[in-house]
């Protein structure tokens, strides 16, 4: 049976061999079929998302590095970055849950800035990983397994799961009835450029067909497709912020309420409560630091490559004029010599008649 959009539209059109889209809503859906549900890990050595994922998988398969490598690069290459924008709506104390918490590094993070954090693996290998690598609560299995009372989340992050559910519009809402009243959402995952094809993403030389993965993202939302599903589940408020990978993804928060940016002043004093907290705030400042400073480098190469195209295009323009001045000595050289040669004639003649 082929899958339907998760908005209940099935007349999808062909899109990709291993995807069709939704113009109803301008969602991409996977026309993979798994013979088994994917949402559960319960044999770890070869379900889809067990521990072969993070190693095997990611490795050989995607060319990413395994789970205990990036346990060290993720915590400045992209921790930093989502924590930074969590602390704009929500500041500690607080809960967090994060869904696809991998090694666990952003649930420690969460839990040194002052959050009571968990997180949640589908696979039991993969959450030991995380308890063991950074002590932090690491559950195993899916979402609606857990014993989590409603209403007790004040936020729940999921980085690149959204497009990996077998069943959106029901996780998300079990996720939404885990938040509280004032509760928030933080999610990163790709995005779908509305109304586009195949040829003209290609046209484009768009990154977003590296995510064309139908085995593994079942749903690409768009912006206008994943406001429309949080909408559907009473959180119509949604907030895109700058996405880390923004060649291919999104970056938003969600919530029932309308979210108001938290002052910095107050976002720091939070942070300071706590010794944890303090290096917390000391790593987001080298990180801003590190970004000006990236920033300034990616002017200062910009600008040096405008210079180099205005000295080339000066140079052109130099080249063309020499070759024209050449050009025009040559005439007049050629002038010279056919002036030389008429005085010559005028010469002879001059004397031949003298000579009658």
């Amino acid at each position: 049976m082929t899958r339907a959009c998760w908005c209940g539209h099935d007349t999808l059109e062909p899109f990709t061999d291993g995807y069709r889209v939704c113009r109803q809503c301008e969602t991409l859906v996977s026309t993979f079929e798994h013979p088994t549900d994917v949402s559960r890990v319960t044999a770890d050595e070869s379900d889809l998302y067990g521990r072969n994922y993070w190693f095997g998988h990611m490795e050989n398969d995607l060319g990413f590095t395994n789970i205990y490598e990036r346990a060290n690069t993720d915590l400045a290459d992209r921790c930093l970055f989502w924590l930074e924008t969590l602390l704009k709506y929500k500041t500690p104390p607080g809960r967090t849950l994060e869904l696809g918490c991998a090694h666990g590094g952003f649930v420690a993070m969460l839990q040194w800035a002052g959050f009571t954090a968990t997180g949640l693996e589908l696979s039991p290998a993969i959450s030991q990983i995380a308890r063991d690598l950074f002590g932090v609560e690491a559950l195993a299995g899916a979402i609606d397994e857990q014993r989590i009372a409603p209403g007790t989340c004040d936020v729940i992050v999921m980085m690149d799961v959204l497009e990996h559910l077998p069943d959106p519009v029901g996780t998300m809402r079990h996720c939404v009835e885990l938040l509280k009243p004032d509760g928030m959402l933080l999610i990163q995952t790709p995005c779908f450029p509305e109304g586009a094809s195949m040829p003209s993403l290609q046209a484009e030389h768009s990154r977003f067909g590296e995510v064309l993965q139908p085995q593994e993202h079942l749903y690409l939302f768009s912006r206008r497709s994943v406001g429309q599903l949080f909408a559907e589940l009473d959180c119509g408020h949604v907030t895109f912020e700058p996405a880390l990978f923004a060649h291919y993804d999104m970056f938003l928060a969600v919530s029932r309420v309308p979210l108001a940016a938290i002052r910095a002043s107050e976002r720091i004093r939070s942070l300071a409560a706590t010794p944890t907290g303090r290096l917390v705030a000391a790593s987001l400042g080298l990180s801003e630091r590190l970004r000006a400073e990236q920033q300034r480098y990616a002017q200062a190469d910009d600008d040096r490559v405008k210079r180099l195209a205005a000295i080339e295009t000066l140079t052109a323009q130099l080249l063309e004029s020499e070759a024209d001045r050449a050009a025009r000595l040559e005439v007049i050289h050629d002038a010279d010599a056919h002036i030389a040669q008429l005085t010559s004639k005028l010469r002879k003649r001059k004397r031949l008649r003298k000579r009658r």
